[in-house]
């Protein structure tokens, strides 16, 4: 998936294009939301379309158009909620489908998206919206040759349409190209769209966000400061603005931007909590960063993120526990306590110990199907990952956490507790072992463990035979978001070769959408085939005398093999070129030497029936100690 998605002429023709409709009256619509979107008053159109839906709840197009302002704000589980419900009120409908297709394909579920945006064009072949998004869900699955033939489709008919139109077609030539890895053509398409809705702040959005992926911060910093021009006035945009601006390290735009959206809101939960933030990383100022904690919580008292945060900042910052343990228990509400006073608070560190549970839970599900032995939780090892998340947040301003960066911490650095996941283990009393550590950004524990299982330089330290112990901690707090595991291993040897996905597997994903860092496919197009390892020993001796992958007819699927050495803690992998097909029997066939002895292993598994991929998120190689 390629996230983040246009003065609008003619707005009605935005719908009618999909489906045709009845005249609409002069006052507010589905059409005139979508023009105050246009105008960057996001705020505005959010309201018009709650009134709407309020009054004719079962009004299909209202809840599509909901769900696609929805998706520009990035709200994309509430997008998803509302494009299903309008697909329920209007399973055929032509605008409906095409919107549920770009909700899908920006929620991740890009097979989804291919599936409903082929039955968009069917209900509505004369839309270039639906060709245009019909094309991005066909190239983020790998189907370049026909997403090219959309988007040639789509342009002719963008002729005649709206700039909305012009612009989608040419947004998704540069997500087409942006999947071929040809960036320049990728950015100029991205210019062309746009000039064609030149005052729509999304457009600038999309180009800042383009820059960061390409390491140019500077260049989204400066299409960041123009988009602030088109939006001076509404909330939801300065906090988009704000959070473009932190994942691109600017965090003096992200100050202004987070300020702005306060001054025009100023009891925001969201804009507080992360101004506190930004006080500690940018100013260095953690006695500002409990006081806006502490006025999130107010403004709404049953706020999690900003509790960790707070107690986050009292512990390792402030370095005062019996201050942290009690706004740990004595802090935020239970859930439906609105704002009355909380009788019973929720627990802050049960939470934290209560997702590394669940966390821990995942990792032996998946340890369970490669035939491995469970492992333990530790709590020593969960502080010493939960106070490496929170560094993380702390020090967003140094350049030294970046990319593999972020396994490392400076001794100058706030919150600081060792420079690497053995000495932070220690720091917390763990004795000196073989350890690892593996670090996403999710939305919860399990779906981290499974970003890391579903990867290959990640998943190899979770499926280790010698692996006895994890720990885990995260942190949240509005866009900020971290999951770190760090493993401490045993290196006895076993004799085992671990294969994953295991003999005999079902429902195993069919793709792997990169995301890693280091890109164990630095050539590829994404999306390509799920990987497939086997890990040995870490100080066996192996040689790989070859890898065949095959389909039901028996035919050899090309890819990419990685051999066993230090970067694979002595693993093998291999991933197919393009994505494998749902509900297939694969048979994997390996030959090997292994400490002298050949070896040859041969078995099967079989991929999930309709399924996506499941998405990586950005990651950070496995640090080894």
């Amino acid at each position: 998936m390629r996230r983040r998605r246009g003065a609008f002429l003619l707005v009605a023709a935005l719908l009618a294009a999909c489906d045709p409709v009845a005249p609409q009256p002069s006052g507010p619509s589905a059409e005139s939301a979508l023009a105050l979107m246009f105008q960057n008053k996001y705020a505005a159109a959010t309201s018009q379309l709650q009134d709407l839906i309020k009054a004719h709840p079962k009004d299909a197009k209202d809840h599509a158009t909901y769900a696609l302002v929805l998706n520009y704000q990035t709200k994309q589980k509430p997008a998803l909620d509302e494009a299903v419900k309008a697909q329920k009120l209007a399973p055929n409908d032509g605008f409906v489908l095409t919107v549920l297709t770009r909700v899908e394909d920006w929620n991740d579920d890009i097979q989804g998206a291919a599936r409903d945006g082929a039955a968009a064009i069917k209900a509505a072949p004369n839309s270039a919206l639906a060709r245009a998004f019909y094309a991005e869900a066909l190239a983020d699955v790998g189907r370049y040759a026909e997403a090219q033939t959309q988007l040639q489709k789509g342009a002719d008919l963008a002729k005649k349409g709206t700039d909305y139109d012009r612009a989608e077609v040419e947004r998704n030539w540069s997500n087409y190209y942006r999947d071929k890895k040809d960036y320049t053509q990728a950015l100029n398409h991205l210019k062309l769209a746009a000039g064609a809705q030149p005052k729509w702040v999304e457009r600038l959005l999309e180009l800042a966000r383009f820059s960061i992926a390409r390491q140019d911060l500077p260049g989204a910093t400066q299409y960041l400061q123009r988009a602030a021009n088109l939006s001076p006035d509404d909330a939801g945009l300065r906090e988009q603005l704000g959070d473009v601006a932190l994942f691109a390290y600017d965090y003096d735009v992200a100050k202004r931007a987070y300020q702005a959206a306060l001054k025009l809101q100023p009891r925001s939960a969201l804009d507080l909590k992360v101004l506190g933030d930004i006080a500690v990383a940018l100013d260095k100022d953690p006695t500002t960063a409990a006081k806006d904690e502490r006025a999130a919580i107010a403004a709404q008292p049953t706020d999690q993120e900003a509790g960790a945060y707070l107690v986050a900042v009292l512990r390792y910052l402030v370095k005062d526990e019996t201050a942290a343990g009690q706004a740990a228990k004595q802090t935020v509400a239970p859930s439906g306590s609105g704002t009355a006073p909380a009788s019973t608070y929720v627990d802050l560190d049960k939470g934290s110990v209560d997702r590394q549970s669940v966390a821990l839970d995942t990792v032996n599900r998946y340890r369970r199907l490669a035939g491995l032995a469970p492992v333990t939780g530790s709590a020593v090892i969960h502080r010493a990952a939960l106070a490496h998340a929170f560094y993380t947040f702390f020090n967003g301003t140094l350049p030294s956490i970046r990319d593999l960066g972020i396994h490392k911490e400076e001794s100058a650095g706030q919150g600081y507790t060792g420079d690497n996941v053995l000495t932070r283990a220690q720091h917390f009393g763990y004795p000196q072992r073989s350890m690892a550590e593996v670090i996403t950004h999710r939305s919860e524990p399990a779906g981290a463990v499974g970003d890391w299982i579903d990867s290959v330089y990640h998943r190899i330290p979770l499926l280790r035979a010698d692996l006895v112990e994890v720990g885990y901690g995260d942190a949240y707090l509005g866009p900020l978001t971290v999951q770190v595991m760090d493993m401490s291993y045993r290196e006895v040897a076993s004799g085992r070769i671990i294969l994953y996905p295991a003999p005999n597997q079902a429902s195993v994903p069919i793709a792997f959408n990169g995301n890693e860092i280091p890109d164990p496919a630095p050539n590829a197009s994404y999306p390509i085939g799920y990987p497939v390892t086997a890990t040995f020993d870490r100080n066996a001796r192996v040689t790989i005398g070859a890898f065949h992958l095959r389909d039901p007819s028996g035919a050899d699927l090309p890819g990419i093999s990685l051999q066993p050495g230090n970067e694979t803690e002595n693993s093998f992998a291999f991933l197919a070129n393009v994505p494998l097909k749902p509900g297939t029997i694969y048979t994997a066939d390996l030959v090997y030497t292994l400490n002298g002895k050949a070896g040859h292993l041969v078995w099967k598994f079989t991929t999930v029936l309709g399924a996506s991929p499941t998405p990586q998120s950005q990651t950070a190689a496995g640090e080894q100690r």
